[in-house]
């Protein structure tokens, strides 16, 4: 299965090298889409079928807690697999997230832990924590 994956992230730089580890690893993927904040992001969910969200949680216009509290409270689009991609250190926010199903890696990561975390969820695995 081909997938479609959602980056949303704010800083281009992050964006760029995160499309471009995806587009080198070992699974099929159809499209990446990208958006720099949370309202694009989820106006990307609500027009296209994405199997996958990779989302910052600090980014202007909307953030990624917004974003995600509108994607839960939306039953076309609230079971689709996200991982949080985040540089804050807070067990608050980090225990909200891992608790809530969603996968999580603390920036700055290794890109072969995005690649883990990815092939993770391509092969049915948990989306709990890699830190």
């Amino acid at each position: 299965m081909a997938l479609n994956i959602l980056v949303v992230e704010d800083n281009k730089r992050m964006r760029t090298k995160i499309n471009d580890t995806l587009a080198k690893m070992d699974i099929e993927i159809n499209k990446i889409y990208q958006a720099d904040n949370g309202k694009k992001g989820l106006e990307l969910l609500k027009k296209h079928s994405i199997d996958l969200m990779l989302t910052d949680i600090d980014m202007p216009v909307m953030n990624g807690l917004e974003m995600l509290g509108l994607i839960r409270s939306d039953p076309n689009i609230s079971e689709i697999p996200t991982i949080v991609l985040t540089s804050r250190r807070d067990m608050k926010l980090f225990n909200a997230i891992t608790s809530s199903g969603l996968g999580y890696i603390h920036k700055p990561f290794s890109w072969r832990m995005l690649r883990k975390k990815v092939h993770n969820f391509k092969n049915g695995g948990s989306q709990h924590v890699v830190q």
